[in-house]
């Protein structure tokens, strides 16, 4: 990624204490998509196979109470 904006370069813990559930990041770590707590399965299912079609890697946190 050719000259990331800083929310490219934000930390995982960063994303998750932002209040995100889930992050995609590609080959070089960058900061790719973000996403809110998910409605159900179907949705985070979604979001895992898009972004690993795009070469993505993903991480989901479980929520928090």
């Amino acid at each position: 990624m050719r000259d990331p904006s800083p929310v490219n370069l934000m930390t995982p813990e960063e994303s998750r204490a932002g209040g995100w559930q889930a992050e995609a990041r590609d080959s070089d770590g960058h900061l790719c998509s973000q996403h809110a707590p998910f409605d159900d399965d179907e949705e985070q299912a979604q979001y895992v196979r898009e972004a690993t079609e795009r070469g993505h890697t993903v991480t989901i946190w479980p929520i928090s109470d």
